[in-house]
């Protein structure tokens, strides 16, 4: 309430964390997509490797950079710590249901992804400190 810990700078910050839960999926999907599994039984081939390091690297680079934007938004480490404790799991728990209210292979599947993405969406607004910003594309209303 009083946010004396900023857990996301704005919406901007929320897609981020958001990207290390959707950047494995895509690769993966790219992946299956393209044939990145064993030709035969020798083991993995070489497009399935690249694969795997590719989202392991930009995962990597992408917690770095939340990592960097967070200690700048909290100095003190212990406020850090805290932020980070709530900032990760959230968001990617937040798009890995956001994802099944789509993709979920059951109605009833669905149907509770909706329910916990709307029942996380108010608190991630609550805990974004700059609530500034538009939709892209929206005219303003003639006065």
């Amino acid at each position: 309430m009083r946010q004396q810990v900023v857990v996301y700078r704005n919406y901007f910050d929320v897609m981020l964390v958001g990207g290390l839960y959707l950047i494995p999926a895509v690769i993966t999907g790219l992946a299956i997509t393209l044939g990145g599994g064993s030709d035969n039984g020798d083991g993995p081939n070489e497009l399935g490797v690249a694969f795997i390091v590719l989202a392991l690297v930009l995962d990597l680079l992408l917690l770095i950079f939340i990592l960097v934007r967070t200690w700048l938004d909290n100095p003190n480490p212990l406020k850090m710590l805290l932020a980070l404790y709530v900032k990760i799991p959230l968001g990617v728990l937040f798009f890995t249901q956001f994802r099944n209210v789509f993709g979920g292979k059951q109605p009833r599947s669905r149907r509770n992804s909706m329910f916990w993405t709307l029942m996380m969406a108010p608190l991630i607004h609550g805990l974004v400190r700059d609530k500034k910003g538009k939709l892209p594309g929206l005219p303003r209303r003639a006065r």
